[in-house]
């Protein structure tokens, strides 16, 4: 299916496609959930390539033409959808069939997806991470000062906080992302961020599950209009250009020229010792911030829309008549004057006969509302968007001292699945970093020594805090109740920033202080001189 025809699709349940696995399921599932695509590739319940490590993907270009070809028609289908779900393009309630007989037709949108995304990255990472070298000597050495300003002028140049920002949004967005680092022709290393719309990481198929290669492709029409695939293998050691005719789909072409005793193309090869490219992920199961709320979206979407359904109808609401015949000139006054005023002829209204005759009456026919329901459901879908997505909704918190008190709690289940995400991408950096020490001749093992700091964004009330760190010292020990201050980030380095102030300023004191017995000691050397004079 193009994807064109997938954009206006109506699904009745769209959240069986956004899971991970669910769509390939049509390509039919073995027992372990898992699809095979050639006799050493498959695809696990995660979507996630995987193929053997005793193979090299260089001797078997079907194996990889067959991912790219899965990767392209079955998974960025799904990528797509969800980039339009975050971008407020929700496919269920614009593609929906049109009400019959001219009936209000509202589409309302509600994003809650890029919602939840903005409010999950914001607080994750809405402060950008500290990143830092600490020498395990504690000295400051020719070696962690080229570490440290290797990484200051990356940040700075690079802007590498908007790289990692945007990294971490879209791997929310579709459940997973990859940082990529490259030299330029001076071998300087830079980092970027890619989406898996047209990228992907392969592992291997043992316990480790290594990564063994990446893949980006695209696809570019020829001068008759048939496209043909180019793309790059990234392995560990070489980037490799691969390539198919326009007239011919059943495999591919690597367009390389080896060096015969290292297989390795000298124009194409790095010096990285592990692959420069790393993927990003919330979880292990690659299941981004909004999966399991789509259908709750697609009903807040339709009970938001039926909402505004009811108002326009009632807008035009259809007057009744009763007991009075209306002319079309008289209909057409109505409606411009918005005026009805109806009564018996005044030749016979105060006759016998008349009394007879049923009185004229006009009034709007009321419909039957359901309002009240219409709230119950938008406040139920919105509660519950909120709760399966483990995300607050902050909007309406009263930030008081006591609900400052109770923020941590409301935001636990946030914080743990920041904390989830924390770890993943630490794992992404290092190996990231990893390449860039390399490229710079630096000693790779210091990557170990590499810290993160990551400092989740979340509303303080720091005098509450200082009255509780100040009541601490008096069960603890100083450092914890410091460790107590959100704005310090670490209690070991304000002890010592502490310490030596307190020094700095005992010197500063002494040095304003005379000495009470320099007098006295002036005196007696005066007296000892005169004494000798004598």
């Amino acid at each position: 299916m193009k994807i064109s025809e997938i954009l206006q699709k109506e699904y009745p349940n769209i959240q069986d496609t956004f899971i991970s696995g669910r769509d390939a399921s049509k390509m039919g599932w073995t027992n372990d959930n898992t699809v095979n695509l050639s006799g050493s590739a498959y695809l696990d319940d995660n979507d996630v390539f995987h193929y053997s490590a005793s193979q090299k993907i260089k001797d078997n270009p079907n194996d990889l033409f067959n991912m790219i070809n899965v990767h392209r028609t079955r998974l960025m289908p799904i990528y797509i959808m969800k980039r339009q779900y975050y971008k407020g393009r929700h496919l269920n309630i614009l593609n929906r069939e049109p009400t019959p007989h001219g009936d209000p037709d509202n589409r309302r949108i509600v994003n809650m997806p890029k919602k939840l995304v903005d409010s999950f990255n914001g607080y994750f990472i809405g402060t950008p991470i500290d990143i830092a070298y600490q020498d395990p000597s504690d000295e400051e050495t020719a070696e962690s000062n080229k570490v440290n300003d290797l990484i200051t002028a990356m940040t700075k140049h690079q802007v590498l906080d908007d790289v990692f920002t945007e990294a971490s949004k879209w791997s929310s967005v579709y459940g997973r992302a990859y940082l990529y680092l490259y030299t330029d022709e001076k071998a300087y290393p830079h980092i970027t961020f890619l989406d898996p719309l047209n990228t992907f990481i392969v592992y291997d198929n043992t316990i480790q599950n290594k990564p063994l290669f990446g893949v980006t492709y695209s696809y570019y029409p020829d001068s008759k209009g048939n496209e043909s695939l180019h793309g790059q293998l990234i392995e560990i050691d070489d980037t490799v250009p691969f390539s198919n005719s326009a007239t011919s789909d059943a495999s591919l072409v690597f367009d390389e020229n080896p060096d015969p005793d290292t297989g390795v193309d000298d124009n194409l090869g790095h010096p990285f010792s592990q692959l420069p490219i790393a993927e990003i992920m919330d979880n292990e199961e690659r299941i981004e911030v909004f999966d399991d709320t789509v259908s709750l979206v697609d009903d807040l979407d339709s009970a938001v829309s039926a909402k505004s359904n009811n108002s326009d109808s009632f807008a035009a609401s259809i007057l009744k008549v009763i007991n009075s015949e209306l002319s079309e000139e008289q209909l057409k006054e109505i409606q411009d004057s918005r005026v009805l005023n109806l009564y018996l002829d005044k030749a016979w209204a105060d006759s016998d006969e008349s009394k007879a005759l049923p009185t004229p009456d006009a009034e709007f026919m009321e419909k039957p509302s359901g309002d009240q329901l219409q709230e119950n459901q938008i406040q139920h879908d919105t509660d519950f968007i909120y709760q399966v997505a483990q995300i607050p909704n902050l909007d309406n918190i009263d930030f008081s001292t006591s609900a400052a008190q109770a923020l941590d709690f409301k935001i636990h289940s946030m914080k743990t699945k920041a904390l989830n995400k924390e770890t993943k991408m630490k794992k992404a950096l290092t190996q990231i970093w990893a390449c860039a020490l390399q490229a710079q001749g630096i000693n790779v093992d210091d990557v170990d020594n590499l810290e993160y700091t990551f400092n989740f964004t979340i509303p303080h009330n720091l005098l509450a805090e200082a009255q509780t760190a100040n009541e601490l010292q008096s069960t603890t020990s100083r450092e914890t109740a410091i460790a107590s201050l959100s704005n310090v980030p670490d209690a070991k380095k304000e002890m010592q920033k502490i310490a030596a102030e307190q020094d700095q300023l005992a010197q500063e004191e002494k040095a304003r202080t005379p000495d009470p017995y320099a007098d006295i000691n002036n005196s007696q050397n005066d007296t000892s001189k005169t004494e000798s004079d004598d």
